[in-house]
């Protein structure tokens, strides 16, 4: 009989701690679950952020751009233009990492040494704060090559060393190390010897909006976007840290495949002369950028037709437009890019397009190949942006 009772007590027990950590398991995926579905939230928020804040940019580029190249250098307003471009090119790179948050991915790939990049990144911080930290750099010499965007990395490594110099208060040493895991991996490690995390904050720190600053010091979404395009480019982040023994970020990344093409990064081809005089119709449901792209295109000599949609554009050519080249913005309400091209071919075969995007996404990229003459225009985009990317569609469907 005791037997028997034992028997059953340790049935029951295996019972419980199967249902423990069945339930376990249960949290920790909903947890997961919870997570992606914020990550998503946001993700699409910032898309919507995004796009409008490069309509914005975009007015601002092209006008700075138009006005610096018909100013004499020695002008008095020149530096100022010079410096309103900057912001906006600047503007422009951070827009892109929250296209890159949004879409979950890189929008460029490239062969890329992170060596190059921590470089790049300890030259910063040597301008700036390494006045009171020592710095550790141990860099391994034959570091493997990944496939990555440059500019969301350096974003990444740039986070993790601001939050490490904010735990340093008093000073201490910034780790920087990069090494080989065997031929198909890449490890780079930052860590500090600074405040370090508790676990409480650890288990919440890529959590959207979560931070451990003072109001206006902080936005809570660094980590999260560290997160998301360490992810998007397939690999892997883990934190490990204590109070007061400083915190350590090891990144994990898959090196780039023997016999892979390298993608190259996009190269501005030099502007040319002037082309002829063309008929654009300019596609965009923007009046900021309807307004200022349309005094670009005249500024270089084109007459310019204008149309806040693709309803409307198409519209005007039914009418009796013949437009020599047509600029289409993609993301537009009602038809938007993806429905007026196919309808624009229709009308107009042998066009020239320029796809104007903010989002070099599959769906734009897809649209592209799927129609002839039709080339990516990313936004924003300077005057010397535009008048290559005119040149360029022209040359690939010469006018008959």
């Amino acid at each position: 009989m005791n037997e028997k009772l034992a028997a059953k007590n340790i049935e029951m027990s295996i019972r419980a701690t199967e249902l423990a950590v069945a339930n376990k398991e249960k949290i920790e995926l909903l947890a997961q679950l919870l997570q992606s579905q914020k990550m998503e939230s946001l993700g699409i928020m910032a898309g919507g952020i995004a796009h409008d804040m490069n309509n914005i940019l975009g007015a601002i580029l092209s006008l700075a751009t138009a006005h610096l190249t018909i100013q004499a250098k020695d002008a008095p307003v020149y530096p100022a233009l010079e410096t309103m471009r900057d912001a906006a090119i600047r503007g422009r790179q951070m827009v892109k990492r929250l296209l890159n948050f949004a879409r979950q991915g890189p929008s460029e790939t490239s062969s890329l040494d992170l060596n190059a990049v921590l470089l790049e990144e300890v030259r910063l911080l040597e301008y700036h704060t390494l006045a009171t930290v020592h710095l550790d750099l141990d860099l391994a010499p034959d570091l493997h090559p990944i496939v990555g965007d440059a500019s969301a990395l350096t974003h990444v490594f740039m986070n993790l060393c601001v939050n490490a110099m904010d735990a340093m208060e008093e000073g201490g040493t910034l780790t920087l190390r990069s090494r080989n895991l065997g031929d198909d991996s890449v490890e780079i490690m930052v860590g500090d010897t600074g405040c370090g995390m508790s676990k409480e904050v650890l288990e919440r720190a890529m959590v959207p909006f979560f931070t451990t600053k003072e109001v206006g010091k902080g936005t809570g979404l660094g980590l999260s976007i560290v997160y998301t395009t360490v992810r998007s480019h397939h690999g892997q982040l883990s934190f490990q840290s204590e109070p007061g023994k400083g915190t350590r970020v090891t990144l994990l990344f898959p090196v780039l495949p023997d016999g892979q093409v390298e993608a190259s990064e996009s190269v501005e081809p030099p502007v040319e002369a002037a082309l002829a005089t063309l008929t654009v119709l300019l596609v965009d449901d923007d009046d900021l950028l309807r307004t200022s792209v349309g005094m670009l295109l005249e500024l270089l000599g084109h007459r310019v037709s204008a149309a806040a949609s693709g309803e409307e554009g198409l519209a005007q050519i039914t009418a009796g437009l013949q437009p020599d080249l047509v600029i289409l913005d993609m993301n537009m309400p009602g038809l938007g890019g993806k429905g007026t091209l196919p309808r624009l071919r229709s009308l107009c075969p042998e066009v020239p397009v320029l796809l104007a995007t903010g989002r070099a996404d599959e769906k734009a990229l897809s649209l592209i190949a799927a129609h002839p003459h039709v080339a990516l225009l990313s936004k924003p985009f300077s005057i010397e942006e535009l008048q290559a990317g005119l040149q360029l569609a022209i040359a690939a469907a010469p006018l008959p």
